[in-house]
């Protein structure tokens, strides 16, 4: 079987990444899988972000976790992506969920950061519940105690260790983890063929190489994260109607 495909902080080469458009583009191809990203605001919220500044997505400044939900509303998360896009905002993971819970596209929650005084596995967890997502949705973290952390409240979930390999496989083993998200330069036959002798399935990042699908689908990876979803789909379709 070919990887799956999932769409890094969303359809992330056409719209601004971990935005309502990047998300609401990857829905429109029948992306079956979403990455995204969260930190929480000064209260907690969870917001949909990769950095743990907002220097680099937004017209704005500063730490997520010290600034107000509201002051989150003022930031523009598009305009250095393209004019096209200007206004878009940085959303709530809520507001992600609210949007992608009803239709087939599952997605994995990267926990970044779960600041003293804010429990970010706790708060995920509760999100998932609230959706009916826990057996679901992944929640992944290159974090191994963010994991533990929702394993012992939510042993439902399904979790993934980031990193590189072997390091993480080796930890995913001893923990009994499902799945391990591994750095694409990291992974190898040899690998794949070790986690899947453990029961762990295998999602490399982050390729955006369409040609590589079939060297990939060779090693035996069960997921491709990509910041081009359109073009592995392509791939894809084109691979299947030469078999």
């Amino acid at each position: 079987m070919l990887p799956l495909i999932e769409a890094h902080r969303g359809d992330s080469s056409n719209a601004p990444e971990n935005t309502m458009s990047a998300f609401k583009a990857t829905l429109e191809l029948g992306v079956l899988w979403i990455e995204l990203d969260v930190h929480p605001a000064k209260d907690g919220t969870l917001m949909v972000i990769h950095d743990d500044t907002v220097d680099r997505t937004t017209d704005g400044s500063g730490d997520v976790c010290e600034l107000l939900v509201e002051q989150f509303s003022c930031l523009d998360a598009g305009k250095k992506f393209s004019p096209k896009y200007a206004g878009e905002r940085i959303p709530r993971l809520v507001d992600v969920m609210e949007m992608v819970a009803p239709t087939g596209t599952r997605l994995n929650v990267e926990i970044k950061s779960s600041p003293m005084g804010m429990d970010v596995p706790k708060s995920i967890v509760e999100l998932l519940r609230t959706f009916g997502k826990e057996h679901d949705y992944i929640i992944s973290s290159f974090d191994l105690n963010c994991l533990l952390d929702v394993r012992a409240i939510a042993p439902e979930i399904t979790l993934a260790l980031i990193g590189k390999v072997p390091e993480i496989l080796t930890l995913a083993e001893h923990h009994h983890f499902p799945w391990i998200h591994g750095k694409h330069t990291s992974v190898n036959r040899e690998v794949v063929e070790r986690a899947h002798a453990n029961g762990i399935s295998v999602n490399i990042w982050t390729v955006d190489d369409a040609e590589q699908l079939l060297y990939w689908k060779d090693v035996g990876v069960d997921k491709i994260c990509t910041n081009c979803p359109s073009l592995m789909q392509a791939e894809q379709r084109r691979i299947k109607k030469e078999r």
